[in-house]
């Protein structure tokens, strides 16, 4: 499996925030991973890059693309799959942008099941999982370091251009409107 996360944070890191579409509230928090590379990618950088498939390379260097061992045994709850709707679950639940709502679901879900399975808003026709877990890093869970992809790499790899930064401001020449 596949784990994109910020360069600054280990790769198993259950987050609590509300910006995460299946994070739980704290003490308890939520690590997200894929079954592939670009699918991990997309979904990390989301609506970043859904209209122009680019990135900055300062953007595409922060992250980090981990290879992970999520824990055996565990049970998620497949709220793509068939037969979901006699739950009241529809494909929306995947793709809405109102976090209340999908984070509220999670929570109803948690006592069930260790985390979810579900179709990639962000690379459609690939799933994705999120784990369950007490907020913070987790290190004791499965890691191959030696499989992992830094930031500019992975972003090429999924398929997305890497565009040079911006001039710095100073690197600027100003000149004066040739029309005064």
């Amino acid at each position: 499996m596949f784990r994109a996360h910020s360069r600054e944070f280990d790769p198993w890191f259950f987050a609590s925030h509300e910006n995460g579409r299946f994070n739980l509230a704290d003490p308890n928090g939520t690590c997200y991973f894929a079954g592939g590379l670009e699918t991990a990618v997309r979904e990390y950088y989301g609506e970043l890059v859904v209209d122009t498939n680019a990135l900055s390379t300062a953007a595409a260097a922060m992250l980090r693309v981990s290879v992970v061992h999520p824990p055996t045994g565990a049970v998620y709850a497949h709220v793509s799959g068939p037969g979901v709707s006699h739950y009241g679950i529809t494909s929306e639940l995947t793709t809405m942008g109102d976090y209340a709502i999908t984070r509220a679901w999670a929570e109803r879900l948690k006592d069930d099941a260790n985390g979810l399975r579900y179709n990639s808003r962000f690379n459609p026709g690939h799933e994705s999982w999120a784990l369950f877990g007490k907020a913070g890093p987790a290190p004791s869970l499965g890691v191959e370091p030696s499989r992992a992809v830094d930031g500019v790499a992975a972003v090429t790899a999924a398929g997305i251009a890497v565009l040079p930064d911006p001039p710095r401001k100073s690197s600027v020449r100003l000149v004066s409107d040739p029309r005064t």
